[in-house]
Order: C-alpha cells, then structure tokens, then sequence
C-alpha cells in the first residue's frame, strides 16, 4: 500500500479540499483505492483568494501572475502539511501528491480561437483544427520543495494535446473504483456539473460537462443575498420556478454541444447571469434562485439521456458541494428513471466532497507508477497519455 495525498481547489473558490488516500496496483495493473483515510477542507487565506480571483478575472498582469503561481503552490504545500499532521503520518511515508492547480483559464477544443497563418501548421494535424488550451497555477516544485513529496500537477494538457477536452477529468478514478459495479454514473456538481457513464467495456465510457453546477447560483447568492452559496438549497426553495425564464435558459447553445463537451468561462459568465437578470427584473430573486436550480437539474437530465446505456444502469452516485443542495437533489431524485437511485458517493467508500481531491490523487498515484490517465473515448483525445508534470523533492 502507499499513502497518497490529492488536492483540489475549483470554480468556486470556496475552499482546497485535501484527502489522504491508501492505494495500491490490482492485479490488472490499475490504481486501487483502498479507503479515504483523511479528509480536510481548508479555506485559502483572504489575500491569496482575492489574487486567484483577480487572475481567474483576467485582471492581472504577467509579473503578478508568475508570483501567484509560487504563492498557491506554497500554499497548497502548507494545506498538505497539516493533513498530514492531522493524520499523524509522515512526509516520508507519502509516495505521492497529485494536485492539478487552481485553473485560471480553459477553452475546450470547440470554444477554442485559433487564428492567423503561423498556427495552421501547429494545429492542422487536430481534429477539425482545433486545439484546446488550460492554464493552472500552483507551482508544483514549490509544493515538493515545502513538503519534501514528490509531486505531480497539470493533469489536463496531455490530454488536450492529443485533442481531448482535459474536462471534466474525474473518470479514470471512477472507472478504477467502480468498474465492478458497472454500468454505473456517477454525477459531480461543482460550479460545473459533470457526469461519467463507466461501463465494464473502456470503450463505452462517456465523460462530460452537464452545464451549471452551483456556479450561478453561487453569484446569485454573493450578489443578492449576502451569501457565499445557498446553504442547503433553502432559497431556491423558497422561490417558485419560472417556467418561461427556464425555457429560455434550457435554449443555452451549450447544451447542444455533442459529448464530449467541456464547459469554459464565456459559457456561464457573470454577463450571462446578470443579462438574464435585467430581462427579467419583474421576477422575485427567490423565484430566480428556484429557477436557477431547475435549469441545473434539467440540464443534467439532458445529459442523462444522452448516455446510451442508460436503461442499464442502477446508480446515479453524487459528489460535490452541490449534493448538499436539497433543491437540487430533490429534484434529481423525482426525475430519475423508476430503475434508477440516486444516492452519494459515501456509500461506495468515497464522501462526497472529498472525491475531487481524490481523482487528483489518483492521477497522481497513475503517473507515479507509469498508468495512461486518460480514457480516450471519453475525452476525445486520438489515444492514451501518461497524465501530469513530476516535480521531485530536494535531494
């Protein structure tokens, strides 16, 4: 067995959730997860929070930029250090860190821009000329430098690289956890959501954004309410749906978008929310919030069917933040088809808001013992790729 450390910090800022795994190879040379042996969530210092914002925001220079880079890797460094005093485990006893970065930026291969002759040659070789990019920062040999483990980062270029979409990347840990228990789908509800459809066949599996997570409902609820996040779901229900603002926001070109799809900044924006808004002010921000929660509830069931395998499958397992949002689970559990259940992914051994630092973690453990961590079918990438950039400890 090996000790592995994963970490993770996403859209909405709110925190890095950081896990200590047990893994180890099964005798088909996968990752095994064994247990979660820890799990913390770690809120980012207020000056650190307000620079990552301001990236995220493309409000910042390449000067300021660079030195965040160093200041979120030291920062996740001082994240993983004191899991591992909490677990009372030593640096020496950790194989590995898998940490992806906190992204700044990303455009998936259909969002992406590309123009001018000096990139023809460069991107010709893609399918339909395209090419994705994703940038992350959190210097990685900043983090192995402060914690003394090797660490491994940036999980999504290779992937992009070979023309996948780099997101959402959660479905190699899903295929090596649940893969016995396949056809399964599994449902992230970050400030994206994401579902993964893992059959026992590597070929069949499917992985791709749904549309919004929590993402404008946690504007709506800083903007408006005075709140990080609509705690529990108790302000969309105590609004009603709008059916015509729900019908509008279900004509979203993103939902559209043929699987593989991977959702960018531009796709769900503070323009977009706040446009939507102004056409709407005669509407409660309540009945909003409410609506809000449909459209992210619909919006997956749209995905749901897009699944060919669907009528096979017993479970829909949650993880994230937004699988605390009863209005939205509430719903997910009434829409489901009869022969499906939702339930989290605690009842497989993983709670559910730790499963996105554990995906990292994994993907680290794969790189560290030489395993591809991408699933080409899913992502769209033309074949298999060793995922994530080493970073190795002071000798």
């Amino acid at each position: 067995m090996a000790y592995v450390v994963g970490l993770n910090s996403g859209s909405s800022l709110d925190s890095v959730d950081a896990v200590l795994l047990d893994m180890d190879m099964d005798n088909q040379g996968l990752p095994k997860l064994n247990r979660v042996v820890a799990y913390r969530e770690y809120p980012w210092p207020d000056m650190v929070h307000a620079d990552v914002l301001k990236a995220i925001n493309l409000d910042m220079g390449i000067a300021e930029l660079c030195r965040l880079n160093f200041v979120v890797g030291a920062t996740f460094a001082k994240f993983v250090n004191a899991l591992l005093k909490d677990a009372g485990v030593d640096a020496n006893e950790v194989a590995v860190v898998g940490v992806d970065g906190q992204t700044i930026y990303q455009e998936p291969p259909e969002s992406s821009h590309w123009t001018g002759r000096e990139f023809e040659d460069a991107i010709g070789s893609f399918q339909d000329h395209r090419l994705g990019t994703t940038l992350q920062i959190g210097e990685g040999s900043v983090v192995a430098a402060l914690t003394g483990i090797r660490t491994v980062t940036h999980f999504r270029p290779a992937d992009m690289a070979l023309g996948g979409t780099g997101a959402p990347i959660e479905e190699f840990l899903d295929y090596v956890h649940y893969r016995d228990q396949a056809p399964i789908i599994t449902l992230n509800i970050g400030g994206i959501a994401n579902i993964h459809a893992i059959h026992a066949d590597i070929g069949k599996i499917m992985a791709f954004d749904t549309g919004p997570g929590n993402i404008l409902m946690d504007r709506m609820a800083r903007d408006y309410f005075g709140a990080p996040y609509d705690r529990d779901g108790a302000i969309a229900q105590s609004g009603t749906v709008q059916t015509p603002v729900l019908e509008t926001l279900l004509q979203h070109p993103f939902l559209n978008r043929k699987p593989p799809r991977s959702a960018w900044r531009e796709d769900f924006s503070d323009v977009y929310l706040h446009d939507m808004l102004d056409r709407h002010r005669d509407i409660s921000k309540e009945d909003m919030m409410a609506t809000l929660a449909e459209f992210t509830v619909q919006a997956i069931m749209v995905a749901l069917r897009q699944v060919p395998f669907l009528d096979q499958v017993t479970y829909l397992v949650g993880n994230g933040g937004g699988v605390l949002n009863r209005a939205l689970t509430g719903r997910l559990a009434e829409l489901l088809p009869s022969h499906m259940r939702f339930v989290l992914s605690d009842q497989f051994g993983i709670p559910a808001k730790a499963n996105e630092a554990a995906k990292f973690g994994a993907l680290g453990f794969a790189n560290l013992m030489g395993v591809a961590g991408n699933i080409p079918h899913a992502s769209g990438a033309s074949r298999p790729a060793l995922l994530g950039k080493a970073h190795f400890p002071p000798m």
